[in-house]
């Protein structure tokens, strides 16, 4: 039996639609997954923190995201542990502590030549790295600029809309339920 080349379209065509909305029901769980994991870290004061320099590599390289436990006390780090602190204008730091004495710690970036200046006390200490995520900041990154929000925005309405498309399966059973309805409505005149 031959199969004619409509058969061959239509057949391809069903896959492909198929392929597509099982990708667009696995994106929609993966975002809504991400945006519920990071609103809870968040309740949980444990934020994220995007690396942009080399100086804590190759512990943690540019671009990782760091999840800073900010329920930590700075009393509790001890040396050799990771922090995060501001500096300057507000500038964020993620540095090792080498050193403490009397209340104040001295930190330094592992690649770095020199411990950091200032040192860390409770007024500019945030927390405690606990989770570093490697080169994951790059899409955070990217989504902080204007292509990547305009994307960000369209990707999200494209779901949003393909998640509402019927497919054949809800079709059909919309319309048994619809024959079932008119034969019971028919059976109780």
């Amino acid at each position: 039996m031959a199969v004619s080349l409509q058969q061959i379209v239509k057949f391809l065509l069903r896959t492909v639609w198929k392929l597509i909305q099982k990708t667009v029901s696995f994106l929609t769980t993966v975002v809504i997954l991400t945006a519920l994991t990071v609103s809870v870290l968040y309740m949980m004061k444990i934020k994220p923190y995007v690396v942009t320099t080399g100086s804590m590599e190759p512990a943690i390289p540019v671009h990782s995201i760091c999840f800073v436990n900010e329920n930590i006390p700075l009393e509790q780090i001890s040396v050799g542990e990771v922090i995060s602190f501001r500096i300057g204008a507000g500038q964020l730091v993620t540095h090792r502590v080498s050193d403490i004495h009397e209340g104040e710690y001295t930190t330094k970036g592992d690649a770095n030549n020199s411990e950091d200046h200032a040192p860390v006390t409770l007024d500019n200490y945030i927390g405690k790295t606990a989770v570093v995520i490697p080169k994951a900041g790059i899409i955070i990154i990217f989504l902080h600029t204007r292509t990547g929000k305009y994307i960000a925005v369209s990707v999200i309405l494209l779901l949003l809309i393909l998640s509402f498309i019927p497919t054949k399966k809800n079709l059909s059973a919309q319309a048994e339920s619809e024959r079932k309805e008119s034969a019971d409505g028919t059976n109780k005149d």
